[in-house]
């Protein structure tokens, strides 16, 4: 291991690095944005640098905000783009790695779910042979390779309550921060005609579009939650938790997004039936309260806006097809997001095996839109149908292989640990799954493998994956 004079020698040498790269924005970039976003880049770097876990938190900024400082590279049929959370990745990567070297030890962690993440990233490559724009496929295959780094990053080195807490403070002040700026939009009205709904703007963030605003901010209401509620958290953890939750719910219920919505109570179901035996008798009060509200409804008691976003979300399930629907402004997102599956599906059935090419949806979409939909919107509004468009049947299958292992494994450990246990690490992991079940359920009507959410939700594995191991390793001890 190295001696104390080597750390300051590096420590040293970092500072020196941050100062000429200072002086240098400061010259090149006068804009104070600019300049702002690029003295927080340096001072990330010399964090980064002398200790790779202080600079976690900075990767979960930089997924709702790292597009501010987003850069393109190419041509316009070459072109790729990166934001703060690809930058983070790849010097986290980088210097955790280094680290490693150093301390002569890094845990990978081996295991299934690993394996199967490892798999979709070595498809999604593979298909930048046979892609016809390479760049989307690259940039998609980049997307599975940063959920990757984040899980091997993040069982690394937030093995312990204090450190897992660092991460997952991060996560809330982030998402906390995304949200209050989404209620800024609402009430000020700032955003584009097109995103208002009953007279009123729907929040959208820094996500350009309201449904994955609110899918982001809806992956981390779960873990809010469940660190508000445990015991073993510190007082004032508990108390940022529950500042975090009532943010992130306003900004979830401004943005209107029926998907996340869905996937929030989904979630909220499924937490209730695996906590305990008193959350479970909490299930009839709240299917009371349900059963009032579809009454009210029905009577005329909700808002109309409400109770229209509400009434909509059965028609999700429906399929039809689109070239034989009337269009109108109240049926115009649902036909626009079916006409859009049908897209992908007949992309499928043309490329069942290996699909189309990773990210490559938008690119095909030219030859199979259905009807008056001649825009692709970047995705299939589903990413199940869109895995099958881009990947085929073998990366459809790879990605509900991952997804079941990742419920395997986590499941497992939350079955299997103390059910009366209000523990630090039981609380994690049920928000971690709650957190995913949000995923996939919003994943039904949406795509959020967008805006470096695939980081977060990396990030979100991978604290499951710790609790896992750690209420593992206690019951062990327990036996013994």
């Amino acid at each position: 291991m190295p001696h104390a004079g080597g750390f300051g020698r590096i420590a040293s040498i970092a500072l020196w690095a941050a100062a000429i790269v200072a002086i240098g924005l400061a010259i090149a970039l006068p804009e104070p944005e600019l300049l702002a976003l690029g003295a927080v880049g340096v001072v990330g770097i010399v964090i980064t640098i002398v200790q790779p876990l202080a600079a976690l938190p900075l990767l979960l900024f930089a997924v709702p905000f790292g597009s501010l400082g987003r850069t393109s590279t190419g041509d316009s049929t070459t072109e790729l783009s990166f934001g703060g959370a690809e930058v983070v990745v790849a010097l986290l990567s980088a210097t955790w790695l280094a680290r490693g070297v150093r301390l002569r030890t890094i845990n990978l962690r081996p295991g299934a779910v690993v394996i199967a993440i490892l798999a979709m990233t070595a498809m999604a490559m593979l298909s930048i042979g046979y892609a016809n724009d390479k760049s989307l496929a690259v940039k998609e295959s980049l997307k599975w390779l940063e959920l990757l780094l984040a899980v091997l990053i993040l069982v690394d080195l937030a093995t312990t309550p204090n450190a897992a807490r660092w991460v997952i403070g991060a996560m809330f002040i982030a998402g906390s921060a995304e949200a209050l700026y989404g209620a800024y939009q609402f009430f000020t009205d700032a955003g584009p005609n097109f995103f208002q709904l009953a007279g009123a703007l729907r929040a959208f963030g820094h996500f350009d579009q309201p449904n994955p605003f609110a899918g982001y901010l809806t992956i981390i209401l779960p873990l809010a939650v469940c660190m508000a509620l445990c015991r073993a958290n510190p007082v004032a953890f508990r108390w940022l938790s529950v500042a975090a939750a009532g943010a992130l719910l306003v900004g979830i219920g401004l943005s209107q997004s029926r998907g996340a919505w869905l996937g929030g109570a989904v979630a909220g179901v499924c937490l209730m039936l695996l906590w305990n035996r008193t959350t479970r008798m909490l299930l009839v009060p709240a299917g009371l309260f349900a059963a009032l509200g579809t009454a009210m409804a029905f009577t005329g008691l909700l808002p109309a806006s409400i109770t229209d976003r509400l009434s909509q979300t059965i028609e999700y399930f429906g399929v039809f097809d689109v070239r034989t629907v009337e269009v109108s402004p109240d049926n115009w997102a649902i036909v626009e997001r079916m006409a859009h599956w049908q897209a992908g599906w007949y992309m499928f059935l043309d490329h069942p095996w290996l699909g189309v090419g990773a990210g490559n949806y938008p690119d095909a979409y030219p030859a199979y839109f259905v009807g008056q939909w001649l825009e692709p919107l970047g995705h299939a509004h589903n990413y199940y149908l869109n895995m099958l468009a881009e990947l085929g049947v073998i990366g459809g299958g790879l990605l509900l292989l991952l997804l079941g292992l990742a419920f395997r494994e986590l499941l497992g450990a939350m079955l299997h640990s103390e059910r009366g246990s209000a523990g630090f690490w039981r609380a994690v992991l049920a928000g971690s799954i709650g957190g995913l079940i949000v995923f996939c359920v919003h994943n039904l009507f949406d795509s959020l493998f967008v805006h470096s959410v695939n980081v977060q939700v990396g990030v979100l594995l991978g604290l499951g994956l710790i609790a896992g191991d750690q209420l593992r390793r206690e019951r062990r001890l327990v036996r013994l």
